[in-house]
């Protein structure tokens, strides 16, 4: 009596508890993650675990190969992390993701290439926090916007020691994959700093605010590579005079701009 009376409840519980996890795992995923290895992987285990799914539902081709490839980029990612860009072999690169070399060629045609991709993987991941930085700018509180974006920005490349000891060494090296990749990384924030000066209110020529953006840029490079090689040992003291640099440099363009 006692089994029929609880059967119905633990039929309710399977079913309420597929239903939660096809939520959580298809398209209420944040949008912070697509096509990310989270995203594709999250969504495989909810497909796997699901009830319905566990007797028929297996990932398709295109989902087991898109799995493969993300497993490469982040075994040479993670390579670049411990070893350095020169440990990144094709074979080291296979056996990070768990896979035999020959299997490697199936996803990518050379080493340049999962470089390329791994590279690309991490210019997007640097310049997706500078885009999120813009955003949350306040015109109402100008000084304090910009303290807070150099103080997020740096803090995440800071998390990141070694990739962006890569970064940094091989943003203007155009004779690798690498290097093309991050400097075109370079020039896109460029562009999108450029882009973002109206939003500070500020309507001038754009050879001017590309001239500022670059001494800005290279201010900011400039500082990571003085944080990371022990040069400057104060990063609140670095981030402050960062900001006032730029706050200085917003404030002339506004007289400038008022005559």
């Amino acid at each position: 009596m006692h089994a029929q009376t609880d059967a119905p409840k633990a039929e309710a519980a399977r079913t309420s508890a597929t239903r939660d996890l096809r939520g959580f795992t298809g398209a209420s995923l944040p949008a912070a993650f697509p096509g990310t290895q989270f995203h594709g992987r999250l969504r495989l285990f909810g497909n796997m675990l699901s009830v319905d799914a566990v007797q028929t539902t297996k990932p398709t081709r295109k989902e087991s190969t898109e799995l493969t490839r993300r497993r490469l980029i982040d075994g040479a990612i993670e390579i670049f992390r411990r070893e350095g860009v020169a440990s990144a072999t094709t074979g080291r690169i296979a056996s990070a993701a768990g896979l035999k070399q020959p299997s490697f060629y199936v996803h990518f045609a050379d080493r340049d290439a999962v470089l390329g991709a791994a590279a690309a993987e991490i210019g997007e991941r640097m310049l997706g926090r500078l885009e999120r930085q813009l955003t949350k700018f306040d015109p109402g509180n100008v000084k304090g916007s910009i303290r807070s974006a150099y103080e997020s920005i740096v803090a995440a490349f800071l998390a990141e020691p070694e990739l962006t000891r890569i970064f940094l060494r091989h943003r203007t090296d155009d004779g690798t994959v690498l290097g093309r990749v991050f400097r075109g990384m370079v020039d896109q924030a460029r562009s999108q700093l450029v882009e973002s000066f109206p939003r500070y209110g500020l309507v001038v020529p754009r050879h001017t605010a590309q001239a500022h953006v670059e001494l800005l840029v290279a201010g900011m490079l400039g500082l990571l590579e003085g944080l990371l090689d022990g040069r400057l040992r104060d990063r609140e003291v670095a981030v402050d005079a960062l900001a006032l640099v730029t706050n200085s440099t917003l404030r002339s363009l506004y007289k400038d701009r008022r005559g």
